[in-house]
């Protein structure tokens, strides 16, 4: 059995989690709030600390980092849109615990989703991520497509989740935060039109890659009101008629998708 720690940096949260990666179990967790208006030092330093807790009697561990930001083939964070680790030696700050490595948070959870979750059995699998941002990654024979520089996990011109994430959705309908709007009635309108504004970027990617299956995960995107209505507006923007029905499930990993997946991705395969 080969354990592994994961890290799941979000914009909200850190979720860090003990792994056994030949069943996907977490078999100890931990979890606090990520405050990326913190220095990035910090924010490295609370992930540190989480493993040198769930690392406690086993030396040499091997570490997981999946960080919501674009990060190359070589595991360097490219972006700052939550956190500014593109100056930072992240897997080298665990160098005391084990050998560490670095990949893009939805690349982690999509590997997570296609070898313990929604899906399982699926050659070509589309994972969507929806949450304070939103974030997609194929997933082919059970590896993550990552692309010639490490970028193929963001979609549409301008980014579908200037309309349609967390933060876009808080935004539109005046609360503070996603939960506030849907919880609204009297902001339907808003949710509706966010969940089109997805919709519509499911669908062109449905068109541009014709996966087997798409799964979709995050905290919004596992609200079951809000991804039906996307669905809804996806399908007739679907091109071929024999992909129209193609199949679309919630992720099954729920919040430990990403730390599972990060913790697969620290063992080689």
């Amino acid at each position: 059995m080969t354990r592994a720690i994961g890290i799941d940096v979000g914009g909200t949260k850190i979720a860090a989690g003990l792994v056994d990666t030949a069943t996907g179990v977490v078999e100890a967790r931990l979890e606090r709030g990520t405050r990326p208006e913190r220095e990035a030092a910090a924010v490295l330093g609370d992930c540190v600390a989480m493993a040198q807790r769930l690392a406690a009697g086993q030396p040499g561990v091997p570490i997981g980092v999946g960080v919501c930001e674009l990060v190359d083939r070589e595991g360097h964070t490219q972006s700052a849109q939550s956190i500014d680790w593109r100056e930072t030696d992240v897997a080298g700050a665990f160098a005391a615990i084990g050998p560490a490595v670095v990949e893009s948070d939805v690349r982690a959870a999509a590997v997570a989703e296609a070898q313990f979750g929604g899906g399982r059995g699926v050659d070509d699998l589309l994972f969507v991520i929806v949450r304070t941002g939103i974030s997609c990654c194929l997933v082919l024979g059970g590896r993550a497509y990552a692309g010639a520089h490490g970028n193929a996990i963001c979609f549409g011109a301008p980014p579908v989740e200037d309309a349609a994430s967390g933060l876009a959705l808080a935004a539109a309908g005046g609360r503070e935060r996603a939960e506030d709007v849907l919880a609204d009635r009297a902001l339907d309108a808003v949710v509706e039109s966010a969940a089109a504004a997805l919709g519509a970027g499911l669908a062109w990617l449905v068109n541009a890659l014709d996966p087997g299956m798409v799964v979709i995960g995050g905290g919004l995107g596992l609200v079951d009101r809000y991804r039906d209505l996307a669905v809804e507006a996806m399908r007739p923007m679907i091109f071929a008629h024999n992909s129209r029905d193609v199949a679309v499930a919630p992720a099954q990993l729920g919040a430990d998708a990403g730390v599972i997946g990060a913790a697969l991705a620290a063992v080689p395969r």
